[in-house]
């Protein structure tokens, strides 16, 4: 309950928090957008467009401004370019063939292929629409000459307007999507360390941990994207001076988070199947709650680790160097205390723990990668233990070796020995 209450306030905090920055952020870009089109309406006017109105003007201003200044630029070329080529395309047919069903179907025809041509993008429907609006008026050459002047002041004004007033830098809310992203790993790991903490584990807990653990890999794509927007929102951008880059350390962060998660799955999806096929043997009751309880405690361990690792994230991407860095070190230095204190009770003698023998050895292998991957952050990296991990890979084929062993052998679990070693060899 404690965890799940721990959750929630999570992501009611979360939720006031994209409310308060997203409100603002939104509020400024109206204001933008709208200053953009009463400005070129205005604009479009004091030249002499009145009849008609110059709406096309206005619009194309709304149209062009967009969230980045690269990206308005972009924009705005390639408006003026399917405007230009449509009116030219209209005032080329109204001068050989005139309206008719087929010279509008060659126009469209026509217009659609050079929008392809010229890599129009999203304003190549622009094209053919700018063409079908000069064909069908009278004075194809005025009424396209005034489309083309009002899109060439639309395009401007949003231009300056995006220089005048540039958006805000996206780093903010990259970091946030990063630090969420670690948020929702470390709430489950925490939800899953409270729950076996409180007594053995049902199907229905197992099963909605995996699901947990699928839905976090549907993150990644999310934060890669805004990571890509936030350093495309810098370019071009005076207001980028004051804001620091989001730089590599948030690149490899959400690599080793994603890496993470698909542990995690891989974990979870072995706890899943050990609860469906847990047997209640008599015999394996005290050292499955041994388990259970070591489980436990690692698990929180591991989300402590993600959590600091947010933060630290973080806190570089706001050129706050070394903020958090000792809590993190310590949560690392945790970890690897408690792993190295279970690892020879997880990874023993597998004969009468078969059932369990998948769950240990893939939590020791899930908690290596997130030591590995989560050790390459942060300046500089923490020591690593005397313990080498290829004594876990060791240990791990070893018990595997003994359980195919012991699975083949007739001789009964009460026996000491195990078939191909000797009598006298420790287990």
């Amino acid at each position: 309950m404690t965890a799940r209450r721990r959750r929630i306030g999570v992501h009611a905090a979360a939720w006031v928090l994209l409310v308060r920055q997203r409100g603002r952020s939104a509020a400024f870009r109206a204001a933008r957008m709208t200053g953009a089109t009463v400005a070129a309406f205005l604009v479009a006017q004091g030249v002499g467009l009145h009849t008609p109105p110059p709406l096309i003007a206005a619009l194309t201003a709304l149209l062009v401004v967009q969230a980045t200044l690269s990206s308005t630029l972009l924009n705005g070329v390639q408006r003026v370019l399917s405007v230009v080529a449509g009116v030219a395309l209209a005032v080329l047919f109204t001068a050989v063939v005139g309206l008719t069903w087929w010279s509008l179907a060659a126009l469209v025809a026509a217009s659609i292929l050079a929008g392809q041509l010229l890599r129009l993008g999203p304003h190549l429907v622009e094209v053919p629409i700018s063409a079908m609006l000069v064909l069908g008026a009278s004075g194809a050459e005025d009424v396209g000459g005034g489309r083309v002047v009002e899109t060439l002041i639309g395009a401007a004004v949003g231009v300056l307007v995006n220089v005048a007033f540039p958006p805000a830098v996206q780093t903010r809310f990259a970091t946030q999507a990063l630090e969420r992203f670690a948020d929702e790993i470390a709430c489950l790991l925490h939800d899953a360390a409270s729950a076996l903490r409180a007594g053995p584990v049902t199907v229905e807990q197992s099963t909605r941990w995996l699901e947990d653990a699928r839905r976090l890999n549907r993150h990644a794509p999310r934060v890669d994207r805004a990571l890509a927007h936030a350093e495309e929102s810098r370019r071009l951008n005076l207001r980028a001076l004051r804001v620091p880059p989001v730089g590599r350390t948030a690149r490899t962060g959400l690599d080793a988070l994603e890496h993470a998660s698909v542990s995690l799955r891989t974990l979870f999806r072995a706890v899943d199947d050990a609860t469906r096929e847990r047997t209640g043997v008599q015999e394996d009751a005290g050292y499955a709650d041994v388990v259970r309880r070591t489980v436990a405690s690692l698990l929180e361990r591991m989300g402590t680790v993600v959590l600091e690792f947010g933060r630290v994230l973080v806190a570089d991407a706001r050129a706050a160097a070394g903020t958090g860095q000792g809590r993190m070190a310590g949560a690392l230095q945790a970890l690897r205390s408690g792993r190295a204190l279970v690892q020879d009770l997880l990874i023993g003698d597998p004969r009468s723990h078969s059932g369990l023998w998948e769950v240990n050895s893939t939590l020791l292998a899930t908690i290596d990668r997130v030591l590995d991957e989560f050790d390459t952050v942060g300046d500089p990296p923490a020591q690593r233990p005397a313990g080498d991990p290829s004594r876990t890979r060791w240990a791990a084929t070893t018990a595997g070796q003994r359980l195919r062993a012991a699975r083949r052998s007739p001789t009964r679990h009460g026996s000491g020995a195990v078939p191909g070693r000797p009598a006298g060899e420790d287990a």
